[in-house]
């Protein structure tokens, strides 16, 4: 019984011991584990705790060497060996660790405790390592080495190779290392004398060869120094920056680079990143003996546009040739500090020189203008490169700058015509301005000229994709007209012409479609109404898009949808799926563009809204989707739907993309009608869109905001000056009446900080407030109706934000009651 006792006992401390070592060790702390194992095996002198404790001195021994401590590491080796069972791992890097650790004497008994099957079969790693240290000289190794290895014989053969190198004898050389089979350790030195073998090698031939020497091989160094000695330029460089000095060394004196070119070459290296502008400037002025003053003088003078800051140090070394190169300069500085205006006397100064001598200058006053351009706003920019056609007529990038400013920046139809028309003058073969030119045209409804233009890009360019489509819709529109006025016996001509370009086959089924309304208005309508219908299912899986697609149609050719709406399949209940509103959406594309009545395609919208509505509930996973469906909606004018959209869209991901279609469908496009609250959020939105890198959206968000800033500059029109002029017509601006006398700065400060307050404050909670601080000198109820005004609670905001700013703006809570009182609605609320 006492026997039991005692072994019970022991059983119940064990686990807890071994739980703590493997813990240890299945979180990587070997050196705890170690410690535990340890004391587990003075309980139970169990196999797998041994084979436990010797796995921590192996990893402990990695660890080490990793760190290049090998002496440590050997130590723990060994003792991995007391405790392991055979076979014994890591031997051979057992043996490299003693030999990088300087004791050879146990390095070489390691050595002989390997057979020849062993060193040349299972350790690839140490062969190589030991043949790179014959090679370098070490051959006290070889009386330790296994006599029968094949490795020896191998040896023999490299130590000929070698000699007949030396000796000039290439073709010796070469005929030795083909001795060597495939998998000698000696394998990747074969490479690396071949290489220098040939008679003639470039980089790139070098670098296949040498590519085949694996980044772990002990003669990579080596490949790596012969790859950097056949190279020149920023690659030389960069190959070297990855040798040690010593082998640096070597490469620069083979290459003959010595004194102040290889000091250069260090300084180079030293650079542990990329150099920068001012890196590279003050090496060209430190090194300019080097390089030669000219040349060491033109670069830093480029260098300055990117380095204005470099100025002074340039004329401490350098001359100043004349007065343009001093304005240069100077213009080049104030860039740098940000001060535009300053920068663009310089500039203007520079080309009062250059025009002295024109036409010779006229190449740079061109440069000059495009530069400042580039740092000018959009509007300017646009004068500048004009400006700068008329000394360079030929930039065709400035062509296209002037373009996508009138088309997207600040767009305006008609001045993009008019520099479109100079471009292709210009450019009259350029297929990206007949492009251009036809798809202005189609967006105009000018389906000749964009036919016209197609016909002369598929001259250039006959599988341009545009052009077909282009011409496609051009047959299309006029096969329509001729229908309408019964000139039947021309219509199946155009449709015939549509149908033999090469078009997708959604464009060939709309020439079918099209053949169909062609039968019905004439003399088979059963024929063709059912052509209509099973053409329309072609072409769409969902009846509300065929329902969509057919009002179009009939639409287009002013024919009655009555019967075509029976033949249809049902679509009141139908919702549709995401690939189906995409579909809906690419056929509301197609017919903005073939359709100049917007009516129209309102109408044929009106007949499916309700189903779509219904639809965008279940499709609210698809964002990408709701954002296409949005932009179109957008571009064709639909504000109810688009409104109905963004504000699901805003609810779910309040993103600034959907507050700026939420907005524009609360406004109906007209910025005009924005209030000063949603003007706050537009501007916050546009803050974000910047942070977050959309810049798409920020610019969508600036263009409407800028819109309204230039709506409320000048809100409102004159058709014509003498116009009876109705004063009362007009009302006055409350927010203008209450902060017009403060400042444009100071407001800026309080509508910023009322930004935040809008941000962080729900609106009710800012009415309680107010209501309750004010509850003895204003009636609840004349307040709760005020703050249902939304100039009102604007103006409040700003109060709150100027409080906090402690800024005194002149007026008080009463003020803007005053000012609003007799002007708010006339109803009681409930319960009051």
């Amino acid at each position: 019984m006492k026997k039991n006792s005692r072994t019970i006992s022991a059983g119940t401390v064990e686990p807890t011991m071994l739980q703590k070592a493997q813990a240890h060790f299945a979180a990587g702390r070997y050196k705890e584990a170690t410690d535990s194992f340890k004391d587990v095996l003075k309980k139970s002198n169990d196999g797998e705790h041994r084979r436990c404790l010797a796995e921590c001195y192996l990893r402990r021994a990695r660890a080490m060497a990793g760190k290049g401590l090998f002496k440590e590491a050997c130590i723990l080796w060994e003792n991995y060996a007391d405790y392991a069972e055979a076979p014994l791992h890591a031997r051979d890097m057992y043996v490299l660790w003693q030999l990088a650790g300087k004791n050879d004497r146990k390095a070489y008994a390691a050595l002989e405790r390997f057979d020849g099957r062993q060193l040349d079969e299972d350790y690839p790693e140490l062969t190589a390592c030991l043949g790179s240290l014959l090679v370098a000289g070490l051959t006290e190794l070889l009386p330790h080495l296994p006599q029968d290895s094949a490795f020896l014989r191998h040896w023999a053969l490299v130590e000929d190779a070698v000699a007949a190198y030396r000796n000039g004898d290439a073709e010796q050389c070469g005929q030795t290392l083909k001795k060597l089979p495939f998998r000698s350790a000696f394998r990747d030195l074969s490479i690396l004398l071949k290489v220098q073998l040939l008679d003639t090698v470039s980089s790139e031939q070098a670098g296949a060869l040498l590519s085949k020497i694996s980044e772990t091989s002990p003669y990579r160094p080596a490949a790596n120094a012969c790859l950097a000695y056949l190279q020149s330029g920023a690659g030389f460089v960069d190959t070297l920056s990855g040798l040690e000095y010593s082998q640096r060394r070597a490469v620069a004196h083979a290459r003959g680079i010595s004194g102040k070119d290889a000091d250069f070459l260090e300084t180079l290296i030293k650079q542990k990143v990329p150099l920068g502008d001012k890196v590279r400037f003050n090496l060209a002025l430190q090194y300019r003996d080097l390089f030669g003053s000219q040349a060491a003088q033109a670069y830093c003078l480029g260098a300055l546009e990117q380095y204005p800051d470099g100025y002074k140090d340039y004329l401490k070394h350098f001359p100043v040739k004349d007065g343009f190169e001093e304005h240069r300069l100077q213009a080049l500085l104030c860039e740098q500090g940000n001060n535009g205006y300053d920068a663009r006397y310089f500039w203007d100064r520079c080309i009062d020189i250059l025009k002295k001598d024109r036409p010779a200058n006229d190449r740079k006053i061109a440069l000059i203008l495009r530069h400042i351009a580039d740092h000018a706003s959009r509007a300017e920019a646009v004068k500048l490169l004009a400006e700068s056609l008329e000394f360079d007529p030929g930039d065709r990038p400035s062509y296209l700058g002037i373009l996508n400013v009138y088309e997207q920046d600040q767009p305006n139809p008609a001045k993009y015509e008019q520099w479109l028309k100079r471009c292709l003058q210009r450019f009259p073969a350029d297929t990206e301005l007949l492009v251009r030119a036809a798809k202005s045209s189609a967006n105009r409804k000018a389906f000749k000229k964009a036919a016209a233009y197609a016909k002369a890009l598929l001259k250039i360019d006959p599988v341009n994709t545009l052009a077909k489509q282009l011409l496609f819709a051009n047959h299309m529109a006029h096969a329509r007209r001729l229908l309408k006025t019964e000139k039947f016996h021309l219509v199946d001509k155009e449709i015939q012409a549509a149908e033999q370009l090469t078009v997708d086959k959604r464009l060939r089924c709309q020439a079918e479609l099209l053949r169909g309304f062609y039968l019905w208005r004439t003399d088979d309508k059963k024929q063709g109404l059912q052509q209509i219908v099973d053409v329309l299912g072609k072409l769409n899986n969902d009846p509300v898009t065929m329902q969509f697609q057919a009002q179009m149609e009939a639409g287009l050719l002013e024919m009655a949808t009555a019967t075509l709406t029976k033949a249809l399949p049902a679509f009141k209940d139908y919702l549709l799926s995401a690939p189906e509103l995409e579909k809906l959406i690419a056929s509301l594309e197609y017919y903005d563009e073939q359709s100049d009545d917007g009516v129209l395609l309102f109408n044929a919208l009106d007949k499916i809204k309700v189903q779509v509505k219904k639809s965008l509930q279940w499709l609210l996973d698809h964002e990408v989707l709701l954002l296409s469906w949005c932009r179109v909606l957008e571009r064709i004018g639909h504000f109810e739907l688009l409104k109905h959209c963004a504000k699901m869209g805003y609810a779910k991901w309040r993103k600034p993309v959907w507050l700026y279609y939420s907005t524009v469908g609360e406004c109906q496009g007209d910025s005009s009608r924005l209030d000063f609250l949603s003007a706050i959020r537009l501007q916050d939105a546009l803050e974000q869109a910047n942070v977050e890198g959309d810049l798409k959206t920020a610019m969508l968000i600036g263009r409407l905001i800028e819109q309204n800033r230039d709506y409320m500059a000048s809100p409102f029109e004159f058709g014509d000056d003498n116009d009876e002029f109705d004063e009362g017509a007009f009302e006055d601006d409350p927010l203008e009446d209450l902060f017009g006398h403060m400042p444009e700065s100071v407001m800026n400060r309080i509508a910023k900080k009322a930004q935040g307050i809008m941000k962080k404050t729900d609106p009710g909670r800012l009415a309680d407030k107010y209501m309750r601080r004010y509850a003895d000198s204003v009636d609840s109820q004349t307040l709760a109706i005020l703050f249902m005004i939304p100039d009102f609670y604007s103006s409040v905001t700003l109060l709150e934000a100027a409080e906090e700013l402690k800024i005194d703006i002149g007026i008080g809570f009463e003020d803007i009651v005053a000012r609003f009182r007799n002007e708010s609605p006339q109803f009681s609320l409930p319960f009051f």
